[in-house]
């Protein structure tokens, strides 16, 4: 909206304190929006109008704040309630509208365009949010799948969906064993979008789609198992990246790929020393059936081939040994292509999904070097979140790959300032800030 006096006729005026001009930043902006929404709905507002070039300062230019403030705040307000009784006697506090003013008429075009990206983006996010929240009992694989079928037919997007028949015909030794325990069938989800755009060159998003990981035989303790509905959020980031590009109309082919499985400890679970054959036609040791998302995540990298990708970019809640490094702080990112990885690292101070890299040093290899095997799924434990990515590397059919660790930032155990308890949605931001300045 542009200025028509709202603000003289607005009732109470609040003054929000950005600190010194060298110091603001894009993060500090998203927590005082955040600090914002919460004031109005604490003061039972049914409007707030925010001067929008006042909260532009120092590196943030004002169609950086047209795209950060609605972003934040659709991501602020989004809450996981579902599943709650409503309380009669505790109304809720709703803001009806929130609108953006600006003095200069010459700045409306670029704002819009701005303010519009911003709420697809974060739509996007809430999106991948919900589905990660949703528990295992709602959100199987064969949900999950079906979710994409949506995500495809909104979008026209092209999609498939292979089942256990064809996950078997194809040899994906690594989906097969993991699914093997449970009663809910495997389901291989492909999204492709901009096959127009295919002469610019393919990027592949894989997505760890673990709907429940028990640890199978090689259980986990039962303390925080429940979080373990989390274990899908890189497969739910790869549905909101492709739901959103195909709104943002990105001029880049994009193919998102999701193997989903559901790990169980059932009486025809895979065990501790079974060896597999991979789509690839390596041969696995189980060393650790817990070590689950990297088996199913080898089929998946091994089969975007098909495609002939540039770029490859998986994402998935891999390591607890990644959380220990970085706690909720950063992304542990990995890859054989250091461009691409400076590329999603300077995207995640952008976004604030920040990344940190971590080596892929040829040493490393041996830790998971087979006996019986190509490779061991598992090693002493020690680097565990390198010995992942290595075993990864072994079936990632091109030269540029980056992967993401997302283990400590995929939820929250706590309210943040613009994110509440539960599912982040991250790397849904990260990776959409690199597709658009694809070159």
């Amino acid at each position: 909206a542009s200025y028509d006096g709202s603000i003289e006729r607005a009732s109470e005026l609040l003054l929000v304190g950005l600190g010194k001009n060298d110091k603001w930043s894009r993060e500090k902006l998203r927590k005082r929006t955040a600090g914002v929404l919460g004031y109005g709905k604490c003061q039972n507002a049914k409007t707030i109008h925010l001067l929008a070039e006042t909260f532009s300062s120092g590196p943030i230019r004002l169609d950086d704040t047209a795209e950060i403030i609605p972003e934040t705040l659709d991501r602020a307000d989004y809450r996981f309630d579902k599943y709650l009784s409503p309380k009669k006697d505790e109304p809720k506090r709703e803001i009806d509208s929130i609108e953006l003013l600006y003095s200069k008429k010459a700045n409306k075009n670029s704002l819009v365009t701005a303010l519009g990206r911003s709420r697809v983006i974060a739509e996007a996010v809430n999106f991948t949010r919900q589905l990660i929240n949703e528990p295992a009992n709602v959100m199987p694989p064969r949900e999950l799948a079906a979710y994409a079928r949506k995500v495809a037919r909104e979008g026209r997007l092209r999609c498939q969906i292979l089942g256990p028949s064809e996950i078997k015909r194809l040899k994906m030794g690594g989906i097969i064993a993991v699914s093997q325990g449970s009663h809910e069938p495997p389901q291989f989800i492909i999204l492709e979008y901009g096959v127009a755009h295919k002469k610019r060159g393919t990027v592949c998003l894989v997505g760890k789609g673990v709907t429940f990981d028990t640890g199978g035989i090689s259980i986990k303790p039962s303390k925080d198992m429940e979080k373990m509905k989390y274990d899908m959020s890189g497969a739910a980031a790869v549905l909101g990246i492709m739901k959103a590009a195909s709104r943002l109309k990105l001029p880049i082919h994009l193919v998102g790929v999701a193997p989903c499985v559901e790990n169980m400890p059932g009486g025809g679970a895979q065990r501790p020393g079974d060896i597999i054959k991979m789509y690839n036609g390596k041969s696995v040791e189980v060393i650790n059936t817990d070590a689950e998302g990297r088996l199913i995540l080898a089929d998946a990298l091994s089969f975007t081939e098909k495609f002939k990708p540039k770029a490859i970019i998986d994402m998935a809640t891999l390591t607890g040994a990644c959380a220990v490094t970085f706690a909720d702080k950063a992304v542990g990112i990995m890859g054989t292509d250091s461009a691409l990885v400076e590329k999603i690292r300077r995207a995640g101070e952008t976004t604030g999904e920040r990344c940190w890299e971590l080596p892929l040093w040829e040493e490393y290899f041996e830790i998971i070097k087979g006996h019986h095997s190509d490779i061991m799924n598992a090693g002493s434990g020690h680097g565990g979140t390198i010995t992942a990515a290595m075993f990864l590397k072994e079936f990632v059919p091109i030269k540029s790959w980056a992967h993401l660790d997302i283990a400590g930032t995929a939820w929250l155990d706590s309210d943040k300032p613009y994110h509440a308890r539960g599912a982040t949605g991250v790397g849904v931001r990260l990776v959409l800030e690199v597709l658009r300045n694809w070159k």
